[in-house]
């Protein structure tokens, strides 16, 4: 089966930074039967590129000098579980998942992936599901994109993370780049005011086979959160 093949709902299709939340939701909840066919399609790479990154952060000591397989860890915009998984077979287990669909939850609980499941659109105002401070890291891989989250939805993760904590996430090119959309600002006034240090930028490859050529690209970027 090709990528063409499967069809996308008009309602996701459809999505734009002024679509209601509800119409989000719907949207990823029709999306889930068919949304790990899609990815593999379109060799989707985000989730191998967080926890690459995150793998790479664990071998440094100048980010945690004693890291634990215990240490609790957020999954933003986990979808059916792709982070989970890998962070499964690296033996942690305090994993917990972020994600607007529940229809997607219901996909990874099914795997036995994450210790608590949390229901809630990533916004960019302040998030009551999760506390100040909650986490030891973040990754978010494909969730922040312009045209369904806000750029002050990085400034909420920052806030899940703990002093001395990571957050990893990807961002597609055609997302980051523009400085009108704000992605790229939002990061930068994050590390002038000292809330995070960056630790890692990379381009990479996001999509080995896009539809679109603008979907093959995206950033790779750390921050330590200092406060």
């Amino acid at each position: 089966m090709t990528t063409a093949e499967i069809k996308y709902p008009k309602r996701f299709l459809d999505l734009n930074m002024n679509s209601p939340v509800e119409d989000s939701k719907l949207a990823y909840d029709e999306m889930a039967a068919c949304w790990e066919k899609i990815s593999d399609n379109t060799g989707y790479k985000g989730h191998i590129l967080c926890v690459e990154a995150f793998d790479r952060a664990m071998q440094a000591k100048d980010v945690y000098s004693n890291p634990r397989k215990d240490m609790k860890i957020l999954d933003v915009g986990a979808g059916t579980g792709g982070i989970g998984e890998m962070l499964k077979a690296r033996g942690y287990n305090n994993v917990d998942a972020l994600d607007i669909s529940q229809e997607m939850l219901n996909l990874a609980a099914s795997k036995n992936l994450y210790k608590k499941s949390i229901c809630a659109p990533l916004i960019d105002t302040h998030m009551k599901e999760v506390e100040t401070a909650e986490y030891d890291a973040v990754l978010c891989a494909g969730t922040i994109v312009y045209g369904q989250v806000k750029p002050g939805a990085i400034e909420q993760c920052a806030r899940f993370v703990k002093p001395g904590g990571l957050f990893i996430f990807t961002i597609r090119v055609d997302s980051y780049d523009p400085v009108e959309y704000g992605y790229s600002t939002t990061c930068e006034k994050l590390e002038k005011t000292g809330k995070w240090l960056k630790m890692l930028k990379e381009r990479r490859e996001l999509h080995a086979t896009p539809n679109e050529e603008r979907l093959r690209y995206c950033y790779l970027i750390t921050y330590k959160v200092l406060q």
